[in-house]
């Protein structure tokens, strides 16, 4: 029974995906150049990608920031995230909030705080 309850627990937390194939640049805070990706899946919580051109490969624990350009809107997106995973050209984003992202942001440039 705890087992059947952990598991329901964990799926709850799991935001809902939503598969897409739009166009993304990441730019990794203190480093120059651009990332070119192509998006698998989104959520609210965050974004998986696909790296199709880069003179780097971003590393768990960076932050980014993600432009869209999503064209059928006529509309440009941009989302502050951090690097949770890479595995070959995937990796796995998570959107932070703006007040998230400049804690991890100065923890990054003055690790002894």
């Amino acid at each position: 029974m705890q087992e059947n309850q952990q598991i329901q627990k964990t799926k709850k937390a799991i935001a809902k995906r939503f598969l897409t194939q739009e166009l993304v640049q990441v730019e990794v805070f203190g480093r120059i150049g651009k990332i070119f990706c192509k998006m698998g899946n989104l959520s609210v919580t965050g974004v998986f990608c696909e790296i199709i051109s880069a003179n780097y490969m971003p590393r768990s624990g960076d932050l980014v920031r993600v432009t869209v350009n999503l064209r059928s809107l006529k509309k440009i997106r941009t989302m502050d995230a951090e690097v949770i995973w890479c595995k070959g050209l995937g990796t796995g984003l998570h959107f932070l909030t703006p007040e998230l992202f400049r804690q991890k942001l100065t923890q990054k440039s003055n690790p002894q705080l």
